[in-house]
């Protein structure tokens, strides 16, 4: 489903005049707090022929590029990956701002629609959620987009040889330094498996963790 923000009033909601019918088939209108799905198929009713296909796993392109400086005896490295244009459906978010249950919720639900006229885009938080509200739709697809600092390495020389060593060379590098990206989730580089059905779904797994590395090279 498409969505159009939230119904702000009872003004708004009569002019969207949209229903749904419920578990028991009786017709039943979105009021303010709301979501304002689309109608995509005219007929005031958000059903299954509203559908639309609201986004695309797949990026327009995506790469990677390294640099190299070398300054006397030391060596810098940097290695770079991007994603451009793929989204990526925020499962965890879906769960953590649904407000239709006890669980935990992010801090974003403080801004939920309370009052009459309030303008924001978090709808009523109802027990159960009755007019499907936090149903799949585009509100839980976001710009998986990024450019990230994948590696960094530094590179000394030592300059020493000897009978037996020929070379000796001390490096440190660091994984994942930094991330650029819009998405709201812990880590843009998402899916749950490698098969092409669950590319970009974020369902909560653990993000790609910093890691750091320390080494000495030795040519003999």
């Amino acid at each position: 489903y498409k969505t159009k923000g939230v119904l702000m009033d009872e003004e708004a909601a009569a002019d969207a005049n949209l229903i749904m019918y419920n578990a028991e088939g009786l017709p039943v209108a979105f009021g303010p707090g709301d979501i304002h799905f689309d109608d995509h198929y005219e007929d005031g009713i958000i059903d299954e022929k509203d559908r639309q296909i609201i986004g695309d796993p797949n990026p327009d392109f995506y790469g990677s590029f390294t640099n190299r400086l070398i300054y006397k005896n030391f060596t810098f490295e940097a290695c770079f990956t991007f994603s451009y244009g793929n989204d990526v459906y925020n499962y965890l978010r879906r769960n953590l701002e649904s407000g239709k249950d006890f669980m935990n919720q992010t801090t974003s639900v403080l801004a939920r629609w309370r009052t009459e006229g309030q303008q924001t885009d978090q709808p009523r938080a109802v027990y159960l959620d009755p007019m499907g509200n936090s149903r799949f739709s585009d509100r839980w697809i976001e710009d998986g987009s990024y450019l990230r600092l994948k590696t960094l390495s530094i590179n000394y020389a030592i300059p020493y040889r000897g009978d037996i060593i020929e070379g000796l060379t001390v490096w440190v590098a660091a994984n994942n330094i930094w991330t650029l990206t819009n998405y709201l989730g812990p880590d843009p580089e998402v899916s749950i498996n490698n098969s092409v059905l669950y590319q970009g779904i974020d369902t909560g797994l653990l993000p790609i963790g910093r890691s750091y590395f320390i080494g000495i090279k030795l040519n003999l």
